[in-house]
């Protein structure tokens, strides 16, 4: 247990030692002595212990154990997660959707987007006042560089939600959100598929229906356009913050926000007629 907060330890000697050099409270020479005296013996653990844990699980082969360690340590998620938003911005100025071939594409970011593109400008404008008003030069870059970092976390976000839509393959349904693969539906185990058209935006992602349904919504704007029901219960995954763990929840319908709705079912539909 105790080794769990290793990295922990790590980041928050970082944390404290860099704060106390910008503000001149601690010198060079200091700093880095408590760099030599902490932080490396630190690093060193940590890795040790995440070597440890791939190796326990790579019996399943590395790529499983890899995700294994990375889903097990609160911050390795948030390190894989921050990865993960900035190869999307990258793909998003590159215009290269992680649509694999043979897949059929099904948007959904048409509308959801105005909303963190306000606190986009809004990001700018405050990097730009902070410099204009802030006096001490070291607190302006800092302060600085920290709305640059949160600008292209957002940015991040948005194109996440752009680069990485819905993926119709020839025996299955992969339901996105950003990032996040929510579900892997068979196309077989979807009973009915329609066009219902509902307003409503809920809270949380799971909810239980008029009908007893549990359902998991993944509403846009203006609610949602697409339901799906199955046949047998399957298996979602929530979105969730970086640093928590993602559990299984079993419902028995999606409702979906989707660009083109009509185009989704007809191709589902021309899917199961394949099959």
């Amino acid at each position: 247990m105790t080794s769990r907060w290793l990295p922990v330890a790590t980041l928050a000697v970082v944390a404290v030692d860099a704060p106390l050099l910008a503000a001149g409270a601690i010198s060079w020479p200091l700093a880095l002595a408590l760099i030599v005296a902490i932080e490396v013996p630190l690093t060193v653990l940590s890795v040790a212990r995440y070597v440890r844990l791939f190796r326990s699980a790579r019996a399943e082969g590395s790529v499983s154990a890899f995700r294994e360690v990375v889903d097990g340590d609160p911050l390795l998620r948030v390190a894989a997660a921050e990865m993960r938003i900035f190869a999307s911005l990258g793909r998003w100025i590159l215009r290269m959707p992680d649509v694999p071939g043979g897949t059929v594409a099904v948007g959904y970011a048409r509308g959801a987007l105005g909303v963190p593109a306000a606190f986009a400008v809004a990001a700018v404008v405050e990097t730009v006042v902070v410099h204009i008003l802030v006096p001490s030069p070291t607190v302006r870059i800092a302060l600085a560089l920290l709305s640059l970092y949160g600008l292209l976390f957002l940015l991040g976000w948005m194109g996440s939600q752009v680069v990485r839509p819905h993926l119709i393959y020839s025996d299955r349904l992969v339901v996105r959100s950003g990032n996040h693969v929510v579900a892997e539906i068979p196309r077989a185990s979807i009973a009915r598929l329609n066009r219902a058209r509902d307003p409503r935006t809920p809270r949380d992602y799971i909810n239980v229906e008029d009908d007893r349904t549990v359902t998991l919504t993944l509403a846009g704007p203006d609610g949602t356009n697409v339901r799906l029901d199955f046949a047998a219960p399957a298996a979602v995954r929530m979105p969730s913050l970086p640093w928590a763990r993602r559990e299984a929840q079993v419902v028995g319908r999606i409702r979906l926000s989707v660009d083109d709705p009509s185009a989704m079912v007809a191709q589902l539909s021309a899917t199961a007629d394949r099959l």
